[in-house]
Protein backbone atom coordinates (compact mmCIF):
# COMPACT_ATOMS: atom_id res chain seq x y z
CA UNK A 1 0.00 0.00 0.00
CA UNK A 2 1.49 3.34 -1.03
CA UNK A 3 1.47 6.31 1.28
CA UNK A 4 -0.91 9.13 0.43
CA UNK A 5 0.71 12.27 -1.01
CA UNK A 6 0.83 15.14 1.49
CA UNK A 7 -1.03 18.31 0.51
CA UNK A 8 2.12 20.42 0.76
CA UNK A 9 3.78 18.17 -1.85
CA UNK A 10 1.25 19.03 -4.57
CA UNK A 11 3.01 21.07 -7.26
CA UNK A 12 1.99 23.39 -10.06
CA UNK A 13 -0.56 21.66 -12.28
CA UNK A 14 -1.57 19.10 -9.64
CA UNK A 15 -5.25 18.83 -8.80
CA UNK A 16 -6.84 17.76 -5.56
CA UNK A 17 -9.66 15.24 -5.85
CA UNK A 18 -13.01 17.05 -6.36
CA UNK A 19 -15.54 17.24 -3.56
CA UNK A 20 -19.30 17.04 -4.10
CA UNK A 21 -21.99 18.24 -1.74
CA UNK A 22 -25.74 18.86 -1.78
CA UNK A 23 -27.29 21.95 -0.23
CA UNK A 24 -30.68 20.94 1.07
CA UNK A 25 -33.19 23.36 2.57
CA UNK A 26 -32.24 22.03 6.01
CA UNK A 27 -28.48 22.41 5.45
CA UNK A 28 -28.89 25.99 4.19
CA UNK A 29 -31.25 26.85 7.05
CA UNK A 30 -28.88 25.40 9.64
CA UNK A 31 -26.08 27.61 8.30
CA UNK A 32 -28.35 30.68 8.24
CA UNK A 33 -29.33 30.08 11.87
CA UNK A 34 -25.67 29.72 12.87
CA UNK A 35 -24.70 33.07 11.31
CA UNK A 36 -28.03 34.73 12.13
CA UNK A 37 -28.64 35.73 8.51
CA UNK A 38 -32.39 35.83 7.94
CA UNK A 39 -32.61 37.57 4.56
CA UNK A 40 -35.55 36.21 2.56
CA UNK A 41 -33.40 35.54 -0.55
CA UNK A 42 -31.95 32.56 1.35
CA UNK A 43 -35.29 31.05 2.37
CA UNK A 44 -37.91 31.99 -0.23
CA UNK A 45 -38.27 31.04 -3.86
CA UNK A 46 -38.78 33.74 -6.48
CA UNK A 47 -39.56 33.83 -10.19
CA UNK A 48 -35.81 33.31 -10.72
CA UNK A 49 -35.90 29.97 -8.90
CA UNK A 50 -35.35 28.34 -5.53
CA UNK A 51 -33.78 30.25 -2.64
CA UNK A 52 -30.13 31.23 -2.95
CA UNK A 53 -27.48 29.36 -0.98
CA UNK A 54 -25.69 31.75 1.37
CA UNK A 55 -22.45 32.50 -0.55
CA UNK A 56 -20.29 32.09 2.55
CA UNK A 57 -21.61 28.54 2.97
CA UNK A 58 -20.16 27.84 -0.48
CA UNK A 59 -16.82 29.34 0.55
CA UNK A 60 -16.75 27.21 3.71
CA UNK A 61 -17.57 24.07 1.71
CA UNK A 62 -14.76 24.80 -0.76
CA UNK A 63 -11.82 24.77 1.64
CA UNK A 64 -9.20 22.36 0.32
CA UNK A 65 -9.36 20.34 3.52
CA UNK A 66 -12.68 18.97 2.20
CA UNK A 67 -10.98 17.28 -0.74
CA UNK A 68 -10.85 13.49 -0.30
CA UNK A 69 -7.19 13.66 -1.35
CA UNK A 70 -6.19 16.30 1.22
CA UNK A 71 -3.78 14.81 3.73
CA UNK A 72 -1.29 16.17 6.24
CA UNK A 73 0.40 14.06 8.92
CA UNK A 74 -0.05 14.65 12.63
CA UNK A 75 1.82 17.78 13.75
CA UNK A 76 1.51 19.55 10.41
CA UNK A 77 -1.03 22.24 9.50
CA UNK A 78 -2.23 24.25 6.52
CA UNK A 79 -2.49 27.95 7.35
CA UNK A 80 -4.69 30.21 5.26
CA UNK A 81 -2.62 33.17 4.06
CA UNK A 82 -4.56 34.97 1.31
CA UNK A 83 -7.93 34.85 -0.44
CA UNK A 84 -9.73 36.26 -3.45
CA UNK A 85 -13.35 35.30 -4.16
CA UNK A 86 -15.52 36.00 -7.19
CA UNK A 87 -19.21 35.10 -7.15
CA UNK A 88 -20.27 34.28 -10.70
CA UNK A 89 -23.84 33.02 -10.32
CA UNK A 90 -26.16 32.32 -7.41
CA UNK A 91 -26.06 28.80 -6.07
CA UNK A 92 -29.58 27.48 -5.55
CA UNK A 93 -30.90 25.42 -2.66
CA UNK A 94 -31.57 21.86 -3.76
CA UNK A 95 -28.59 21.73 -6.12
CA UNK A 96 -25.49 19.58 -5.89
CA UNK A 97 -22.14 21.32 -6.20
CA UNK A 98 -18.68 20.09 -7.16
CA UNK A 99 -15.52 21.83 -5.98
CA UNK A 100 -12.32 21.62 -8.04
CA UNK A 101 -8.84 22.68 -6.82
CA UNK A 102 -5.75 23.15 -8.97
CA UNK A 103 -2.32 24.26 -7.77
CA UNK A 104 -1.26 27.21 -9.94
CA UNK A 105 1.85 28.44 -8.11
CA UNK A 106 4.24 27.50 -5.33
CA UNK A 107 6.90 29.67 -3.75
CA UNK A 108 8.92 30.16 -0.61
CA UNK A 109 8.75 33.25 1.58
CA UNK A 110 10.56 33.73 4.89
CA UNK A 111 11.54 30.09 4.85
CA UNK A 112 7.99 28.80 4.49
CA UNK A 113 6.45 27.00 1.51
CA UNK A 114 3.37 28.62 -0.04
CA UNK A 115 0.87 27.05 -2.40
CA UNK A 116 -1.61 28.98 -4.56
CA UNK A 117 -4.75 27.16 -5.69
CA UNK A 118 -7.48 28.10 -8.13
CA UNK A 119 -10.82 26.86 -6.82
CA UNK A 120 -13.98 26.49 -8.91
CA UNK A 121 -17.46 25.50 -7.76
CA UNK A 122 -19.96 24.32 -10.39
CA UNK A 123 -23.50 23.13 -9.86
CA UNK A 124 -24.96 19.88 -11.19
CA UNK A 125 -26.07 21.72 -14.37
CA UNK A 126 -22.46 22.77 -15.08
CA UNK A 127 -23.08 26.42 -14.16
CA UNK A 128 -20.01 28.09 -12.66
CA UNK A 129 -21.02 29.47 -9.28
CA UNK A 130 -17.90 30.69 -7.53
CA UNK A 131 -14.17 31.12 -8.17
CA UNK A 132 -11.51 31.50 -5.52
CA UNK A 133 -7.77 31.95 -5.46
CA UNK A 134 -6.45 30.66 -2.17
CA UNK A 135 -2.91 30.86 -0.81
CA UNK A 136 -1.89 28.54 2.01
CA UNK A 137 1.35 27.91 3.83
CA UNK A 138 2.25 24.73 5.63
CA UNK A 139 3.83 24.50 9.06
CA UNK A 140 5.05 21.76 11.34
CA UNK A 141 4.78 21.95 15.11
CA UNK A 142 7.65 21.20 17.41
CA UNK A 143 7.53 18.23 19.75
Amino acid sequence: MSEKKRADQFGVGDEFEPYEFLVTTEFNQQYLEAVEDYHSRYSQSTDAGPPIVNPVLLVVQSNVTRSPSFYLPYGMAAVHAKEEVEYLNPGRVGKSFTVHWKVVDTYEKRGRPYQVKDVLIVDNDGVEILKRTVTDTYISGGA
